[in-house]
């Protein structure tokens, strides 16, 4: 494990141990911005999926084409999905890629509070499920709905 990941790791067990609404606003503030804070195990597990493609789709991608527009006011777009929901990731990336998005596909199936926290956000939605800035867009199907209306780009690059 290197070293940013070991301060990550740390600052994560900090932030989980502040109490009251502090610590609520920590620990949301580091949902919305896709965990950048997380435990080892977890860290790992980005690392090793990082390294590995989901059904043709690179992990953190940005679309073909080169830059995402407007990349760096966009709001951070994840994909959350368990092992078991592997093989359908692609078919939200794909939208994604379709969009211009840039995005990240996080595996929660060793995070049992991540996977809490993604059922009560995204009100019991099936895996898997695509947030903006800790808002649930949906599954495959509210994606594309958003992405055919222009909701999706409102919600990623603003209005």
């Amino acid at each position: 494990m290197s070293i940013v990941d070991r301060m990550r790791a740390n600052a994560f067990r900090a932030i989980d141990k502040l109490p009251g609404k502090l610590g609520d606003v920590a620990k949301k503030a580091n949902e919305v911005l896709g965990r950048p804070l997380a435990d080892e195990h977890e860290l790992e597990d980005r690392r090793a999926f990082t390294a590995k493609s989901v059904g043709g789709a690179v992990v953190v991608a940005a679309p073909a084409g080169g830059a995402a527009e407007g990349a760096a006011d966009a709001a951070p777009v994840i994909v959350y999905y368990m092992e078991k929901q592997k093989r359908d990731v692609s078919k939200l990336t794909d939208v994604l890629d379709t969009q211009g998005i840039k995005y990240t596909v996080t595996n929660i199936q060793e995070d049992p509070a991540a996977q809490y926290a993604v059922r009560r956000d995204s009100n019991g939605q099936r895996l898997p499920v695509c947030f903006v800035a800790g808002e649930c867009i949906g599954g495959k199907v509210e994606l594309i709905n958003a992405a055919q209306t222009g909701e999706l780009k409102k919600k990623v690059f603003g209005s």
